[in-house]
């Protein structure tokens, strides 16, 4: 089968062609789309949850998502996964809920859709973690709609750990209403290819939206991000931070857009990229980008990247630490406040220990 994506992460304002940034085009084949092993979402807060194996919301009524309608349509056209999980009003959960995917051999092709709708006043984390096997060659493509309603909180968590051998994509679409807050935590840290976009319409008064992602790039691994917050409501704040590692010949594209509308006055965003680079023959390319309809706004934007400091790696050698340890030590510092946001131990420890074989691919210095 045949997965073609003629322009997929669009920048919101295209820029010159020559620098290759404007769009992901996408042509290839992934394995044969088979019914999928049915996985139920885990823990307590399950029991205060609404879940249904559908899409109850028409799909014009959806928000638009960061990878943009050829990824959705390619979703809704052959998913082998879906589920709504509604939070009532006014309930907020206080324990997490986790879904558990694991590709395998039998299953390697994961094709889900999911649609979070926290009603008013209500509250959920949901964390969301994708594992697999080396030989199942797996294909992970994920749509996630988010729909904050008023004064509603939505935490979604997802940590992707798959093989190098393994190809994913998670294209998300999160709305606000007044008050409402979307945060989405990113662990981009497995796969030989790796795509996400993220689309965060702030339509109401003081809505938010806040982005942490974290990502590991070595071999010859190639990722592509496309992050939008388009600010409407006014007093609406964005944010979206994100820090990683490339090593190899690891290829990177981020794009980051904050978008004031025309009348969302003394709204805030903020975006920063910050990336530490093990080796000379990475290809890193960030694309920062304001766009602004309204005067009364404060838009800010950094991007950052370097070399792992040496003097501060043979200090920490000369404390006791072999190479491997001492760089472990740093990234895991580099990548702590995301981590954090994972409320579970267990998958913490995950991500520290496949941070570890990853970085058996980067050669010393």
């Amino acid at each position: 089968m045949i997965l073609e994506l003629k322009e997929a992460n669009k920048l919101p304002m295209k820029t010159f062609r020559w620098l290759g940034v404007n769009e992901l085009k996408l042509n290839r084949e992934i394995p044969d789309i088979k019914p999928f092993q049915r996985i139920e979402p885990q823990g307590e807060g399950v029991k205060e949850l609404v879940i249904t194996r559908s899409n109850t919301f028409p799909q014009d009524k959806m928000p638009l998502t960061g990878m943009g309608e050829e990824a959705a349509e390619f979703i809704h056209q052959n998913k082998n996964q879906e589920m709504t999980i509604t939070v009532p009003k006014g309930k907020k959960v206080k324990e997490p809920v986790f879904i558990r995917y694991r590709l395998e051999a039998e299953n390697p092709v994961l094709v889900e859709e999911t649609l979070i709708f926290a009603e008013e006043g209500s509250e959920i984390t949901l964390v969301v973690t994708y594992e697999g096997e080396e030989e199942a060659k797996a294909f992970h493509g994920g749509l996630f709609y988010l729909k904050a309603a008023k004064n509603a909180v939505i935490n979604l968590i997802q940590v992707q750990l798959l093989p190098d051998t393994g190809f994913h994509f998670s294209n998300i679409g999160a709305q606000t209403d007044t008050g409402g807050q979307v945060h989405i935590t990113q662990c981009e840290l497995g796969g030989g290819h790796a795509i996400s976009g993220i689309l965060g319409e702030l339509e109401g008064d003081d809505s938010e939206l806040h982005v942490d992602t974290i990502y590991f790039g070595d071999r010859d691994r190639v990722l592509d991000f496309n992050y939008v917050a388009n600010h409407y409501g006014k007093n609406s704040k964005s944010d979206m931070t994100v820090n990683g590692a490339l090593a190899g010949t690891s290829k990177k594209i981020f794009r980051g857009t904050i978008d004031f509308k025309k009348g969302a006055s003394g709204s805030e965003g903020a975006e920063g990229e910050y990336t530490l680079l093990f080796d000379k023959n990475i290809k890193n390319v960030s694309v920062p980008l304001i766009l602004c309809g309204e005067e009364n706004v404060s838009g800010k934007h950094a991007a950052n990247s370097g070399r792992i400091e040496e003097e501060k790696l043979f200090y920490m050698m000369s404390r006791g630490l072999s190479e491997e340890d001492a760089k472990k030590m740093m990234l895991e510092a580099w990548f702590y406040p995301a981590v954090q946001n994972i409320p579970a131990e267990d998958i913490r420890e995950k991500v520290s220990e496949y941070v570890k074989g990853r970085l058996n691919h980067v050669k010393p210095l």
